[in-house]
Order: structure tokens, then C-alpha cells, then sequence
């Protein structure tokens, strides 16, 4: 998903071969056999879907909190419209994104990777904890991680093969994925401003000027929206989420309850998303960085995939579906490094044994609402995105207080956005 910029020919520019169907739909259909015996779980799993389910009939009515969303909104009354009930018809826009993500993945990690060795990665991310907990529910990550999957890949052919078209369509995905999650704006314009600016006499200034058109649109979209909404209805408005993401950042809790403390839950995230993966993550990311791997020219595109997150979580607001575009980043660089030190039958046994050991994860972890001591922290924090904690979402906030562990100044304000939006704190 990311360009190689070398001076020279790199088997890695393009795929080996045509996409092999039979791999292809082989992993559709094993990630949706997977995801098919947890849709009934419990609901709400999250209080953000109780806002978006209150705002289907979009846009007659309009209850979401900041910044609306309202491509997702639309998204779900859609479905609603056609005889869903209010929570599938959002779970499904979800359920299919998590079967069109590790394809977008596998289709994309080919330029980087051997076959064999792609479908494997894009397995591991299919059955990544963080995204089979995410495919059941009615939240909007797993398709924003659409939307950002092919921004990166039509990064990559613009980069690559200098097609004006791949800056252009990055652009306008970007645009449209704003209306679905506008923090796509901050984890990926970065990369498509720098397309841009790298190619600005050969029309990159068209793709700066479609994104600027596209934030605007989209701030008198949402302004219109809750201009029209009936004054009686309470919702939180923006003054009231700049308050949520600011009131745990660094800038207003400083470099122990601010920094610190979201460096730790950063860690815990990455720790539990990757799982066995994590052991490999700090020495794949090394390899890229000496320029020991193929296709080490990816660095800088690799970078501004990563960091512009990373830096988000770490100074500002750690959220749980943010690290859902750093997923696929990461396996992407595990892949590169695999390659490059492993012979290539080694590597595929490496990748098969991370995405059997995401399944036993997800599938075996004990979860439970009578758990005690250190199992108790990590079931409330991070242990609930299991099989067991899903089914089960409902007895949470019976071992979860937000704030409990480290409590913040953040918490003392009592505002009411700080406690289960994102998901435990």
C-alpha cells in the first residue's frame, strides 16, 4: 500500500502475477464464517452507537454528537429504510467492511510482498482482536479503515507510477471518507498533502484544492446540520468535544497525566491488538528504519501513515478505533522485514503462526465480569474486545469505571463525554 521510491528496477513494484481468486475468496469467506457466531451479541456495545441509532432518519432529525458524521448516519438510514432494524443497519456496513478492509490489504501488500506471504498478513489483520470486536458493532472504524485503505493505495500508484488520476482519487476518497470519520483528515491528509506538494506542477495542486474544497463542504454540511435540528433535542455540541480530546491531552494534563499516561494506554492497545505480533513490531519497524529491508524506500510514505496517529493518541486523546489504520501499517512493516531476513518459507510459517495465535486470542481469552485483581484491569480496559468479553459487553460496566485506574483532572470537570464514548478509559 505504500510507494517504493529506488533508482532502480525492485521486484517489489508490482505483484507477482494476477490476484489468485481462489486466495482471495478464501479469505472472505474465512473471516465471514468467523464473524457470523458473535452478530447477536448484547447491544449497545458502545454509547456512540446509542447516538448514531437515535440519528437514523438522517437527516430529518440529527442527535449525534460533534462532528456528526454524517456519512455514517446516512449510511445506516439507508438500511433502516429498506427494513433493517436500527442496530444491523449499521453492523452491516460494519460486517462488510471488515471483509473488504483485509482484501483491500491483501490486494495492496502483493506490490510489497511475495503472494503466499500477503494473504497471510491480510489474514492476521482480519482476525486481529481489535478488528473482529469492531465487525460486530454498529461504530464507524472498520469503514473509515476502508476509506483510508484506498487513500494509501492511491497514494502509492501516484507516487509509483506518476498517474495525475491516483493523487486526484486520493483526494476525493479523502474527501468522502471526512464525512464518514473527519479525523481521516488528520491520520491521512498529511500523506496526500505530500503527494500533492511533491507533484504540484504536474497537477498535485488540483488534489490540495479538491481536500481544501472537501473540509469545507464538510464544515458547512455538519453546520447545516445541526442548524435545522429541533432545539429540544439535547446533544453535546462542538465546544463539548474539543473539551473531550483536549482534556486528555499533554497540553492540559501535562507530561505525567497527559503524556505518560497516554503513552502507557497506547502501549496496552498495541500490546493486546497485535498480541504475538507485538514481539515483532519493534525489530520490523528497526529493519525498515536501517534501510535493512526490501523496499526500504517506503520509509517516508510508511511514516506519514503512522505517525500523524500516533502523534494524535500520544499528545491528544487515546481512542480505541484509532489504532485501526496503525494495524495494517504495522503488519505491512512486519511483512517488509519478514522478507527481507527470513527465507520465504520461514516467513510464511511466521505470518501463519501470528494469525493462528490472533484467532486462539480473540477466541480463548477468558473474559469475564467476576475477574479480580490484575485480570479484573485488563478485562475492563482491554480484555472485553474478546469473543467471551463480546458476548458478554453487556456485564462491562460491572468491573469498568472510567477513570478508575488513573484518574485525571479530566475526570474532576465531570464531563460526560470523557467517561464511555470511545470506549473505556
Amino acid at each position: 500500500m505504500l510507494p517504493v521510491e529506488t533508482t532502480g528496477p525492485s521486484p517489489c513494484h508490482r505483484p507477482r502475477g494476477p490476484l489468485p481468486i481462489h486466495r482471495a475468496v478464501g479469505l472472505l469467506l474465512l473471516l465471514l464464517a468467523a464473524r457470523l457466531p458473535l452478530l447477536n451479541h448484547p447491544t449497545p456495545a458502545n454509547i456512540d452507537e446509542v447516538y448514531f441509532m437515535n440519528g437514523l432518519g438522517f437527516p430529518a432529525q440529527y442527535p449525534v454528537h460533534h462532528p456528526g458524521y454524517p456519512l455514517w448516519v446516512a449510511m445506516g438510514t439507508l438500511l433502516n429504510e429498506l427494513g433493517c432494524e436500527p442496530y444491523r443497519s449499521f453492523q452491516v456496513w460494519s460486517l462488510l467492511a471488515s471483509l473488504a478492509a483485509p482484501l483491500l490489504f491483501y490486494v495492496g501488500v502483493r506490490w510489497l510482498v511475495e503472494d503466499g506471504l500477503a494473504w497471510l498478513l491480510a489474514m492476521a489483520f482480519g482476525f486481529n482482536p481489535l478488528v473482529w470486536f469492531q465487525s460486530t458493532t454498529a461504530l464507524s472504524y472498520l469503514s473509515a479503515c476502508v476509506s483510508g485503505l484506498l487513500v494509501i493505495g492511491l497514494c502509492y500508484r501516484a507516487t509509483v507510477e506518476g498517474r495525475r488520476a491516483g493523487m486526484y482519487g486520493a483526494a476525493v476518497v479523502l474527501v468522502v471518507g471526512s464525512f464518514l470519520r473527519a479525523d481521516l483528515l488528520i491520520g491521512l491528509g498529511p500523506m496526500v498533502a505530500y503527494v500533492g506538494f511533491r507533484h504540484l506542477r504536474r497537477g498535485g495542486w488540483i488534489a490540495l484544492l479538491i481536500t481544501a474544497a472537501g473540509c469545507i463542504a464538510l464544515v458547512g454540511v455538519t453546520a447545516r446540520l445541526y442548524a435545522r435540528t429541533d432545539p429540544a433535542q439535547l446533544h453535546p455540541d462542538l465546544s463539548h468535544t474539543l473539551d473531550v480530546v483536549s482534556g486528555t491531552s499533554v497540553f492540559r494534563l501535562g507530561l505525567i497525566d497527559g503524556l505518560l499516561r497516554n503513552a502507557s494506554k497506547i502501549a496496552v492497545n498495541l500490546g493486546w491488538d497485535f498480541g504475538v505480533a507485538a514481539v515483532l513490531l519493534p525489530w520490523a519497524i528497526w529493519s525498515i528504519a536501517r534501510g535493512r529491508s526490501e523496499g526500504g524506500g517506503i520509509r517516508l510514505l510508511l511514516l506519514l501513515w503512522a505517525l500523524p496517529w500516533t502523534a494524535f493518541l500520544l499528545l491528544m486523546h487515546v481512542v480505541q478505533g484509532y489504532f485501526m489504520l496503525l494495524l495494517p501499517a504495522g503488519y505491512c512493516a512486519i511483512g517488509l522485514a519478514l522478507q527481507s531476513r527470513c527465507r520465504s518459507r520461514a516467513a510464511t510459517r511466521l505470518a501463519a503462526v501470528l494469525t493462528i495465535c490472533s484467532v486462539l486470542q480473540f477466541t480463548l481469552y477468558p473474559w469475564s465480569p467476576e475477574s479480580l485483581g490484575i485480570k479484573r484491569l485488563v478485562d475492563a480496559k482491554i480484555g472485553f474486545q474478546s469473543a467471551a468479553g463480546l458476548r458478554h459487553i453487556d456485564k462491562l460496566p460491572e468491573i469498568h469505571q472510567p477513570g478508575d485506574f488513573w484518574p485525571t483532572a479530566a475526570y474532576d470537570r465531570n464531563t460526560p463525554g470523557t467517561t464511555t464514548r470511545s470506549g473505556p478509559e
